[in-house]
């Protein structure tokens, strides 16, 4: 049901780009080369990259979802008026591939309902009470004999991209014969700045457990992509990763570098066909994230019950990094930071590849990036064409939008076509550049998938 929700760029949120010579000469002059495309953009992250990562502490009944995604399904393992402990198991994995969910405090299951998510729509979720004891679960002490898989699965640690259980996605990764991981800290989509906060805060856990999931995958090679332009976390993980098994890969950032397609072809000069996946070239990409989360389970034993998430806008009043207690409905979360104004529009993620919120109730969960607030909103008043040639300059794969676009009044497409659309990142940039306003992105997304389900039938037959 995710990917059916319309994606909803908030490029009016940014402003032009005006940078000072010397910030972009350091940016175009980092070690490492870039792709061809793509764009610098203005980052709106000098207050919230600057502020320590803060715990927001749980206030007020959490709506936790009982599974990660709508299709690993998953049993309940409380009932209403159970009293659980903080890390305690809520539900069940029915299957290999799923994950259980873990309290995020102690306190009382007071309901078994339904939870709204961004990317999944509606999850069951347990309601949970807090009483404010934070009372824990005793940490496990027989794990020596446990696998890295068996870990990362028993305590719930997810991967955004691929959205999936991590131990799921290093299985896979595994049996298609990986030689490379590359950790991705790029983050170059505006406001978001959980990464960046996660190497200046957690730089020799990230580099141990690199390193742990690198022995596990059993890769030759193993990457950790990060911006040239914060040069002090560069030098730092250089000398964290010094005689240690990871190369610490210094980048020019211009969106959408973040990209695990684009990070690829950047750092290895390898092509991948339209539609592929970076494991058909022996290359495994992890979200930062990822790796923290697994850092937080293979060397502290916590099951996953936060998320570090970055929170700004024009509309709140302390932007900044949090830990967020899974499960937190996102209308309470932006009470607890402050607004300064009425709230125009609401985003979950980056602003360009985002989703925007038009449900109240919507939680936070395991993969929840950001939540942009903005007080003003512009409204997009899109006009034909001008044949200017900036989206299709500025494409990191090189793709036409404007005749991608006029696919959408098709019943049917070319084989061509269709590679066409499948080469698209989705990354919304063709969007954010249009002078016209035209909706390039959200129209190719929106026709690849009807495309996509048209041919369904016909594979299956």
């Amino acid at each position: 049901m995710g990917r059916g929700i319309q994606t909803q760029p908030c490029s009016q949120f940014l402003v032009p780009l005006q940078f000072p010579l010397m910030s972009s000469l350091f940016n175009l002059l980092g070690p490492r080369k870039a792709f061809d495309g793509g764009l610098f953009l203005p980052d709106h992250k000098s207050v919230t990259s600057r502020r320590a990562v803060e715990l927001l502490r749980v206030d007020g009944p959490l709506h936790v979802p009982l599974t990660v995604r709508q299709d690993l399904k998953t049993e309940p393992n409380v009932r209403v008026g159970d009293r659980v402990l903080k890390g305690e198991r809520l539900s069940n994995s029915t299957s290999h591939e799923s994950i259980a969910t873990h309290a995020p405090t102690s306190g009382k299951i007071v309901e078994l309902s339904r939870a709204w998510t961004t990317q999944d729509g509606y999850l069951p979720c347990a309601v949970l009470e807090p009483d404010g004891r934070e009372e824990a679960l005793p940490q496990h002490q027989g794990w020596e004999d446990e696998s890295l898989i068996v870990q990362l699965a028993e305590h719930g640690v997810m991967c955004s991209e691929p959205r999936a259980p991590l131990h799921s996605v290093i299985k896979e990764a595994v049996a298609a014969g990986v030689t490379d991981l590359i950790v991705n800290a790029m983050e170059t989509e505006p406001y978001l700045t959980a990464d960046l906060r996660m190497l200046v805060e957690e730089h020799g856990r990230i580099i141990d457990v690199t390193c742990e999931l690198a022995d596990a995958l059993g890769v030759s090679r193993a990457i950790l992509a990060l911006p040239f332009r914060h040069r002090r976390v560069v030098k730092r993980m250089e000398a964290e990763a010094h005689g240690r098994y990871v190369e610490i890969a210094a980048m020019a950032n211009p969106y959408p570098q973040c990209q695990p397609l684009v990070l690829v072809k950047a750092l290895l000069d390898c092509e991948i066909a339209p539609g592929g996946r970076v494991l058909d070239k022996g290359v495994i990409v992890l979200p930062l994230a990822a790796v923290v989360q697994a850092a937080e389970a293979l060397l502290d034993d916590r099951p996953i019950t936060h998320t570090v998430m970055t929170v700004a806008g024009d509309a709140v009043e302390r932007a900044g990094t949090y830990r967020v207690a899974i499960g937190t409905p996102m209308r309470h979360l932006a009470e607890r930071v402050g607004l300064v104004g009425r709230v125009a529009k609401a985003v979950c993620g980056g602003p360009l590849t985002g989703l925007a919120m038009g449900h109240e109730e919507a939680v936070v969960t395991a993969t929840t990036k950001a939540l942009l607030l903005f007080s003003e909103t512009e409204p997009s008043i899109p006009v034909p064409c001008i044949h200017c040639g900036w989206c299709v300059e500025d494409c990191p794969v090189g793709i036409d939008p404007p005749s991608l676009m006029q696919l959408e009044s098709k019943p049917n497409c070319t084989n061509l076509e269709m590679s066409h659309l499948k080469a698209c990142l989705d990354c919304g940039l063709c969007s954010y550049v249009c002078p016209a306003q035209l909706p390039l992105g959200e129209t190719i997304h929106r026709t690849r998938t009807r495309f996509e389900q048209q041919r369904e039938p016909a594979c299956l037959t």
